[in-house]
């Protein structure tokens, strides 16, 4: 099943129970203070009477916040008080670079959720059918939902939830104060209100055009903002490289859902199992497939770049004793009994407890990159149980121009560094980092392209607690 259809639905279970309970004792409510105000009073002027559409609308009201009160305070993560996020569009900003649909879906979620309270409020209860009333409550009920998620301990709260929240609102106000002035043909009402409506949608469109249009694809923790890193201070200890005018954007053809589950038939055949026998497991994603039956295979699959995450679940290796050695020549003859042909052009290492690593480091031959890693793991009885495949051989696309080391190195002490290495310094305690290295690498994009980046490997004098004595490395894009 795809991740967005199971989104909905289990947003929609999480609500139904609470927001039909809320209708229905709101509506017991209702009743009783319909019959004690009108019930008995012959005379009350038909006027101010709520109309039977506006008393539907109220019940529905009541059945929606019964709902977004259960989807958006009842949630898995409670206990747990994150930090206020000020950052206002930081939620599109990372939805562009991603480019998914599960990302996209927490600030299209955020505005589709409300556009029913500016849908039923208008309606029930005349007040909110003046724009500035609407936009209050929209505001004033998303400020609510916010601030009670902070102090309940139920989530983040997030200045882009409550922009969009409010637009949401607004939007269904305005669809409903079009529709509504219709049957009187105010022409010139209907439109007024349709111009939020129209201009969203074509802002929308227009990011989703731009996307298809520009040539290659975005590098999906690419930095969105400048990170604040006034308390720290930079010591560069290593030579920046040569700067160069220009580098190769390379390209091998991502993965589909069709020859996504192609590969993975051919692959699991090879192990002698058959992908769609019954009891298997498999879900697609916005960039992903996974494949197993839980027992016996399991095997992860990235479009984008095409590496993949096979494991043989059959196989003991829990324990120091389930460890064994295996020879350089031994592991590729294995890896070529699964189809997989590890180029020449790559260092084996021997990492100890049975791993063992085929790596390249942006090896370039004949217009051919070959970079990244290939990971097995070895049993004790010499099976290999598990393969990490992210090893790739990319032909030469095009040539782009790049921006120097030093300008790279300028970003980078200005904060524009990638997620989520922006978060950590924000929050971090280091007076200093020291920069030990600078190289020009490559990464796939959200078109499966892999763009040039500079990666930089930074250190402090919490290396030992936090990373066990390893530094750590960042990246800045370099196309100019």
């Amino acid at each position: 099943m795809h991740d967005f259809i199971d989104t909905i639905q289990r947003k929609l279970i999480e609500a139904a129970p609470p927001a039909l309970a809320v209708m229905a004792v709101g509506g017991l409510i209702l009743a009783l203070l319909y019959w004690a105000w009108y019930g008995k009073a012959m005379d009350a002027s038909p006027g101010k009477k709520p109309s039977k559409g506006q008393l539907a609308a109220a019940l529905l009201l009541l059945c929606y916040l019964g709902g977004l009160a259960a989807v958006t305070l009842m949630r898995m993560n409670s206990g747990i008080r994150m930090d206020i996020q000020t950052r206002p569009f930081l939620a599109l900003m990372e939805a562009w670079g991603a480019f998914t649909l599960q990302v996209w879906l927490n600030p299209l979620l955020n505005i589709a959720m409300f556009v029913p309270l500016g849908v039923l409020l208008p309606l029930a209860v005349r007040l909110f059918r003046r724009w500035y009333w609407m936009l209050a409550a929209g505001a004033g009920v998303s400020f609510v939902i916010e601030a009670l998620q902070y102090i309940l301990k139920r989530g983040q709260a997030d200045v882009d939830d409550l922009i969009c929240n409010t637009l949401g609102a607004m939007l269904g106000y305005c669809l409903c104060m079009a529709v509504a002035s219709l049957p009187e043909k105010r022409w010139k009402a209907t439109a007024a209100y349709a111009v939020l409506p129209v201009l969203s949608a074509a802002a929308l469109a227009g990011v989703f055009i731009t996307y298809q249009l520009q040539p290659y694809g975005n590098l999906t923790n690419a930095p969105v903002f400048a990170a604040n890193v006034r308390h720290i201070s930079w010591e560069l200890v290593c030579e920046l490289p040569s700067q160069p005018e220009t580098a190769g954007v390379y390209w091998a053809e991502p993965f589909t859902k069709a020859s996504g589950d192609e590969f993975a038939q051919a692959f699991a055949q090879r192990r002698g199992v058959d992908l769609w026998s019954a009891g298997f497991d498999i879900d697609y994603y916005d960039n992903s497939a996974y494949y197993s039956d839980h027992h016996t295979f399991m095997l992860w699959l990235d479009y984008n770049d095409r590496s993949y995450q096979y494991s043989d679940c059959r196989v003991d290796s829990w324990g120091e004793e389930n460890w064994s050695t295996a020879t350089e020549t031994e592991l590729r003859e294995y890896l070529a009994g699964l189809g997989i042909d590890v180029p020449e052009a790559v260092e084996f290492l021997d990492e100890g407890k049975g791993k063992y690593i085929f790596r390249a480091l942006c090896v370039e031959q004949d217009g051919i990159l070959i970079d990244g890693e290939l990971t097995c793991q070895v049993a004790g009885d010499g099976q290999v149980y598990q393969v990490d495949n992210a090893l790739s051989a990319c032909t030469l696309h095009s040539e782009v121009s790049v921006i120097s080391p030093e300008e790279a190195y300028s970003r980078l002490c200005a904060g524009w560094i990638n997620r989520p290495e922006a978060y950590y310094f924000e929050h971090s305690d280091a007076g200093e980092v020291r920069v030990t290295a600078c190289t020009l690498e490559y990464i796939a994009d959200t078109k499966g392209f892999r763009q040039p980046v500079y990666y930089f490997t930074l250190s402090d004098d919490y290396d030992e607690a936090l990373r066990g004595g390893s530094a750590w490395r960042v990246f800045v894009p370099a196309r100019a």
